[in-house]
């Protein structure tokens, strides 16, 4: 009998897998590393032999086979294209699962933050992404595919943004940040002439994550440090600028509460909140008279997963604060 569902996250830093039966009741819980095909050295091949172990993993230890699983939806980071929708589905039926869904998991911010089930998610973790689903069911994704999308957030893209502002500081005549002797110090450096030789040698070695400078930002920003803030700045303006495109693509109804749901560490964890601040400003400059509720998600990304199974199984709505409820602060 098929009594249960898996919801998956798959990003390019950990995963998630979350197993629920089809009432709502949570089983399992289970963390893994990267699933992005993108960040796994073998791709799709890798990605096959590394989400069977995976999916095995939490049904072994529960005494169960996939067979018994009833609907799966899979938030897989990596799923930008056409192609890698089709890639990715035959891997997980290679796995043996008969009814499921692959969608980009910047999507499972929206079942997961929104009880209404529509809205957009803005994600600012690894990378940068939106996700647009409205009441007609019509789907939509921003960004996410680097400077194809003129993606300007995620930990990368601000990490790197850390290190060639303290480089034009160095050799450019940069305006002084606080962000320089925060980075020179981070990396041992004495003499500026060190810098791009030291930054070398600490990637080589992985001592040094570009991804973790990001951080820094914040914490510039908190020491009052106005190149800092520019930069959230103008963060907050390309994703205002996509919501914005989001609202008008998928004829959000002004009558009706838009949810925009925040995720990822960038947004949930961020010290400062010039970002979203920022970001909010900008939307409702945009379009005013919407009702507009901004979220920042509390729960694993995977609970969306679950709901939106669940969903599929039963009646919509009926399980966002049970699944919620017994996934905040996993």
């Amino acid at each position: 009998m098929s009594d249960y569902v898996i919801g998956l996250d798959a990003g390019g830093t950990k995963s998630h897998l979350a197993l629920f039966d089809t009432e709502g009741v949570r089983v399992d819980f289970g963390h893994w590393g990267p699933l992005n095909h993108e960040a796994l050295p073998g791709s799709f091949n890798q990605l096959e032999e590394e989400l069977g172990q995976f999916v095995t993993q939490i049904l072994s230890k529960n005494g169960l086979s996939i067979q018994q699983i009833a609907y799966a939806v899979f938030g897989m980071a990596g799923a930008d294209t056409k192609r890698q929708h089709v890639m990715i589905g035959e891997v997980i039926r290679k796995i043996g699962f008969k009814q499921f869904i692959v969608a980009n998991d910047a999507y499972l911010g929206i079942p997961a933050g929104s009880p209404r089930g529509t809205g957009i998610c803005a994600i600012n973790g690894t990378g940068c992404t939106l996700a647009g689903l409205n009441g007609e069911g019509r789907m939509l994704q921003i960004g996410g595919v680097g400077y194809i999308s003129a993606d300007y957030g995620g930990g990368g893209i601000m990490g790197r943004k850390v290190v060639s502002t303290v480089y034009s500081e160095l050799f450019r005549k940069g305006e002084p940040t606080s962000l320089t002797p925060a980075l020179l110090g981070k990396l041992g450096i004495t003499n500026k002439y060190d810098f791009v030789d030291k930054i070398y040698d600490k990637l080589e070695d992985g001592s040094f994550s570009v991804h973790a400078c990001s951080k820094m930002l914040f914490e510039a920003v908190i020491e009052n440090d106005k190149v800092a803030a520019g930069i959230l700045r103008d963060i907050a303006a390309s994703y205002a600028s996509g919501i914005s495109c989001m609202i008008e693509e998928l004829q959000f109804r002004k009558e009706d509460e838009l949810n925009i749901v925040f995720a990822g560490s960038n947004f949930v964890k961020g010290e400062h909140p010039l970002l979203l601040d920022t970001i909010r400003e900008k939307v409702d400059e945009d379009w005013p008279g919407f009702r507009t509720a901004y979220t920042r998600l509390e729960v694993p990304p995977a609970a969306g997963a679950v709901i939106w199974a669940l969903n599929m199984l039963g009646e919509k709505g009926r399980y966002y604060d049970k699944v919620c409820g017994q996934l905040r602060g996993v």
